[in-house]
């Protein structure tokens, strides 16, 4: 008998929208909106690849690289706050 997702699975799908949403708001700075929109498409369909994965270690893994590859493509796009950590967003209010 195959029970429903658990909690574990919740709480990785709901960092990884997290991550997502952190991701949108890294975007901002950057002057060209077609630079910005193809940067919002590629991160999205890696996003949108994971919506009904059902497997959390698959969920997990993905969730690595996708951290791991905004922390790397992020200063080369010249991507400020990605760590979110007092970095002051374009239309954040302080």
């Amino acid at each position: 008998m195959r029970m429903g997702p658990g909690l574990q699975h919740f709480i990785l799908q709901a960092e990884l929208l997290s991550a997502y949403r952190a991701a949108v708001r890294a975007t901002r700075p950057l002057p060209d909106p077609q630079t910005r929109r193809e940067t919002l498409d590629w991160l999205r369909s890696d996003i949108e690849r994971l919506r009904g994965e059902m497997d959390d270690d698959v969920i997990r893994s993905n969730l690595q690289t996708f951290q791991r590859n905004l922390k790397t493509f992020g200063p080369s796009l010249s991507i400020s706050g990605l760590s979110g950590i007092g970095a002051k967003l374009i239309g954040q209010k302080r």
